[in-house]
């Protein structure tokens, strides 16, 4: 009851406040005023278009002006048609008000601000802030312009042509020329020359392999890394082969390679790989153990079938790297530098050079001895 009674209350305050509002007095400046101040627009005030804006504020100052010509009975003329002593007084307060309301909503606002540029002074302050020297690169500057109120920073009148823009750049480019950038923090000295940006070009370079590439392995003591991806991957192809009976049939290769950690193109071409009917050898090695990976339906598919992804991900990589002598392991630590590459055009078999040979053999004696030839074949 006593909630009930707060809105009651509540009600009747807003009732007696919107009967208390005054009256929009339109319709007699319609009948009084118009016909001067309308499509003429006398002494500069349109009542027509005053009466049509949104909100007094916006033109405050020309309402202002009525309503000190209605409080001194300067308008309407003398000689025509008055409004009576209410409707003056009506208008008079609803102009006051709607003034004063204006004045309580935009409190604190600044109105219009012009955007402008940074003087001389606070460009080199700041500069100073960021670096903490001092270069003196405002003597460069055009000198800035004095607003009407006294003040630089006006922005009615800070203008930026294209010379000056010009001097704005060369000063920038000159302050980086001081910045050491390199894997620390980013740090200026006085004398400019002692850029860091070969080490740091080399130091984003080294993230971004790291980040998204994967290496076999390489001479010069360079080691592996990223080859988990490929174990990420064998076993996102499992779940999103399996999605439905692993109770995610609404998973996609997108959301799966997301979980994975890897990228959604990496995980499409293996999936691509393990989906091929026919694969050529070696890929078709590949293949098979891929689908000797466990069911789901199986005790602990999902740790069995990420230890089948290593396993198959240690296969990948190992037996070509021999086969090819690619990397430092290759060939008892003296493989080149190339990289880990298997397409079919890699490993297909298929003859590309043509020796000759003489296939006979000169004893001590100078008669023949019938050729030997051994193949051999690496498996």
């Amino acid at each position: 009851m006593r909630f009930l009674g707060s809105i009651s209350v509540f009600l009747w305050v807003l009732s007696a406040s919107a009967a208390q509002a005054p009256a929009n007095p339109t319709a007699a400046f319609r009948q009084y005023c118009f016909g001067c101040h309308a499509k003429t627009a006398a002494g500069g005030i349109n009542l027509e278009q005053l009466t049509a804006g949104a909100s007094v504020g916006e033109h405050f100052q020309q309402w202002q002006k009525v309503a000190s010509a209605l409080e001194q009975k300067r308008m309407p003329p003398a000689k025509m048609p008055q409004l009576s002593d209410a409707q003056r007084t009506a208008a008079i307060t609803w102009i006051r008000s709607s003034i004063q309301d204006h004045a309580r909503r935009t409190a604190g606002d600044p109105g219009r601000v012009t955007m402008r540029r940074l003087t001389s002074g606070e460009y080199a302050y700041t500069v100073r802030d960021l670096t903490g020297l001092d270069y003196k690169l405002d003597r460069d500057f055009v000198s800035d312009s004095v607003g009407g109120e006294g003040f630089t920073n006006f922005g009615d009148v800070q203008f930026l042509d294209d010379a000056n823009l010009e001097r704005y750049l060369a000063a920038a480019k000159s302050i980086a020329s001081h910045a050491v950038v390199g894997a620390g923090p980013l740090r200026f000295y006085d004398d400019p020359g002692k850029s860091g940006m070969e080490l740091s070009a080399i130091h984003r370079i080294q993230e971004i392999y790291t980040a998204n590439g994967f290496r076999a392995a390489a001479g010069e003591g360079a080691k592996p890394y990223g080859l988990e991806r490929y174990a990420r991957a064998f076993h996102g192809a499992w779940r999103y082969q399996h999605r439905a009976a692993l109770g995610d049939a609404k998973a996609t290769l997108a959301s799966i390679a997301k979980s994975e950690d890897i990228s959604l193109r990496f995980l499409e071409h293996i999936r691509s790989v393990l989906d091929q009917p026919a694969p050529t050898y070696p890929m078709s090695e590949v293949v098979a153990r891929f689908r000797k990976f466990p069911a789901p339906g199986s005790p602990d598919a999902a740790n069995a079938a990420r230890k089948a992804s290593e396993q198959l991900q240690k296969f990948l990589i190992d037996w070509p790297r021999m086969l090819f002598a690619a990397g430092e392991l290759a060939a008892g630590g003296q493989g080149d530098e190339r990289a880990l590459v298997l397409t079919e055009a890699s490993v297909e078999a298929k003859p590309k050079n043509r020796y000759r040979f003489f296939l006979f053999q000169r004893g001590r004696t100078g008669e023949q001895k019938p050729p030997r030839i051994v193949l051999m074949m690496v498996n």
